[in-house]
């Protein structure tokens, strides 16, 4: 959903009101997470629990790079099976969560079980991505068509990261946690910058990315953004998954692209916008999820700013709407929703800043269809290729 401080009243959306933010300690706790299959530990010596608390009683240690299958979550606490049969627990800040491999080996057999004794059922080719069912000594579980399958992890590497969800919870008990060491390893205020590949078609373009929500006043709770209805997923992880998706593909095809944020930041609105602004960004891109009072909204819509009648804007308005439209048609192509079209809105984050700036609005979480779709990581990994697709035709290199 937009973080907007005018024109609240031009689209039917969730309010954040007063109310809202008295509550939202109290809601946090039944965020769902975004689905994810595998895990990789993000730490040497992390703890493994019996239940989700850091009070619970430690049932074994995991170090850095090991991958586990993911076997449901709680809170802010995934859970885990272990080589002995036991599940556990392990906090989310101290993982990593994937939903895809990437076939590196030139032809890889795909086997009913994960041995390579086990029959072969199929192949794959090199570059092709699969998604992830779960881990199990060193294969992958994948899906291959309608069945499931079984990939050497010799042979494949991990996809786009998988953000899983982190609240108040999360930070509340790294400090309870600090005695057994498990500080948290991702910077949660910061604006990063990955320089793309120097080959790429995008070479020499600079873009920021700016995941909607996430941001932190005062101390108090993170912005959440809104929260879907029947899985109850939260915006801003919805938000930050689609926009990570999205700076790994732009990168790739040799776009320099800074995020505002990686989960968490104090920057407000106009200092989102600076980002773009001081790094001399050529076009800025926010991303979010729609929400509506009414679960039958539905649909793709992308929002800019440049009035004709302001001469700060008039210059580059046919430029702004060209990129606004070149990335609600591969939306609405690629990913067939229904089409809201582009809008005129004057949003902070469009209007203050010195470059092409829009505001996509993938789907809605308040529509139980598109949430369902948005907690899908092969969708959101549709969105972020759709966006990038938009970009490339707005740079006229597709």
């Amino acid at each position: 959903m937009r973080e907007k401080s005018e024109n609240l009243m031009k689209k039917s959306k969730m309010k954040f009101s007063i109310l809202t933010v008295l509550c939202l300690a109290l809601s946090l706790s039944s965020a769902a997470p975004l689905w994810a299959r595998v895990v990789t530990v993000e730490k040497d010596q992390v703890n493994v629990r019996q239940s989700a608390s850091t009070k619970s009683e430690i049932i074994g240690r995991v170090d850095k790079s090991m991958i586990f299958g993911w076997y449901g979550a709680e809170e802010n606490w995934t859970q885990i099976k272990l080589a002995n049969g036991n599940l556990g627990y392990i906090r989310n800040d101290l993982l990593q969560g994937y939903d895809e491999v990437t076939v590196t080996g030139s032809t890889v057999r795909i086997r009913k079980s994960p041995s390579l004794e086990g029959e072969i059922m199929g192949q794959a080719q090199r570059g092709e991505r699969l998604t992830v069912l779960d881990c199990q000594q060193g294969w992958f579980k994948i899906q291959y068509g309608q069945n499931a399958g079984w990939i050497s992890g010799d042979y494949v590497e991990l996809g786009t990261p998988v953000v899983l969800t982190s609240s108040q919870e999360a930070e509340a008990a790294e400090t309870a946690a600090a005695a057994a060491g498990e500080t948290p390893v991702h910077n949660m205020d910061s604006v990063t910058v990955g320089t793309g590949n120097p080959g790429g078609i995008l070479s020499g373009k600079i873009i920021t990315l700016d995941p909607g929500h996430g941001v932190r006043s005062d101390g108090g709770p993170v912005d959440p953004g809104a929260k879907g209805t029947k899985l109850g997923i939260w915006e801003k992880d919805v938000n930050l998954d689609v926009a990570l998706k999205l700076k790994a593909i732009l990168e790739e095809q040799g776009a320099t692209v800074w995020m505002t944020h990686t989960g968490a930041t104090s920057l407000n609105l106009y200092g989102r916008a600076a980002v773009a602004n001081d790094n001399g960004s050529h076009i800025f891109v926010s991303i979010h999820a729609n929400a509506s009072e009414s679960p039958q909204y539905s649909g793709h819509s992308v929002y800019y700013y440049a009035p004709a009648s302001n001469p700060r804007f008039s210059g580059r308005r046919e430029l702004t709407k060209a990129l606004a439209q070149f990335v609600q048609d591969s939306l609405v192509n690629t990913c067939g929703r229904a089409d809201l079209g582009i809008k005129e809105s004057n949003f902070v984050v469009v209007r203050e800043t010195n470059c092409p700036s829009i505001l996509v609005e993938t789907a809605f979480l308040t529509n139980a269809e598109e949430e369902q779709l948005l907690a899908q990581g092969a969708f959101r990994q549709k969105l972020a290729e759709s966006v990038a697709q938009g970009i490339r035709k707005y740079f006229g290199v597709e």
